[in-house]
């Protein structure tokens, strides 16, 4: 999932320097306009990426606590931000590590089934419906 995100991050930042070209405005303008785009997406790619490198897996407690797991084998404390998207077969999670910063993750399940990936899923499920907005702001 992680190349998806990543594909699709790329493609989001070419298809904003192309409507930002195509725009009728004066060249300076534009070229400002791809500059900060260039500069809000690198940003974004490196927060996402050194995140990744950090943490192998995720565990989210029925309480809504999450811990990532680092490379070390250490588990860390985070919190699930509200900004999160949990669908019937993606899901979109921030979390805020202990430590600071930010971590993205991009999921993929099926509710159908009786497999365990598919009863974490559904759990996965039940636990967003439950913290629905009362997760914080991030």
């Amino acid at each position: 999932m992680r190349r998806v995100l990543a594909t699709s991050a790329l493609l989001a930042y070419l298809l904003g320097i192309v409507t930002i070209c195509s725009l009728s405005i004066d060249a300076r303008l534009g070229a400002l306009g791809v500059t900060v785009w260039s500069l809000q997406g690198g940003i974004q790619w490196r927060l996402i990426s050194s995140a990744h490198k950090r943490f192998r897996r995720l565990r989210i407690h029925c309480d809504g606590a999450a811990e990532l797991l680092d490379n070390s084998g250490e588990w860390h404390s985070a919190i699930i931000c509200k900004e999160c998207i949990v669908l019937s077969t993606f899901a979109w999670l921030k979390l805020k590590p202990a430590q600071g910063g930010s971590y993205f993750e991009l999921l993929r399940g099926d509710a159908r089934g009786t497999s365990p990936e598919n009863k974490q899923w559904r759990r996965l499920q039940v636990i967003w419906r439950h913290l629905g907005t009362a997760g914080r702001s991030c």
